[in-house]
């Protein structure tokens, strides 16, 4: 499936690996950052899920940030 890849989904996908970033509008700073649309990224990261590239997009919490122990 890589080959199906080009730079900006690697792009992407190493950008997101470790989740959104925490801030108001993800998306956008991730456009600005890849030098695409936001609705560029929405649409390729909908594109690697239905491609089975991505499983899923998802809120990870980070449980002991959020105070519980």
């Amino acid at each position: 499936m890589s080959e199906f890849l080009d730079e900006t989904d690697r792009a992407l996908i190493a950008a997101t690996q470790e989740g959104l970033p925490l801030v108001p509008q993800p998306y956008h700073h991730l456009a600005r950052h890849l030098g695409i649309s936001p609705a560029a990224i929405m649409s390729r990261l909908q594109h690697l899920k239905k491609c089975g590239i991505l499983r899923r997009i998802g809120v990870i919490p980070n449980h002991y940030h959020l105070g519980y122990r």
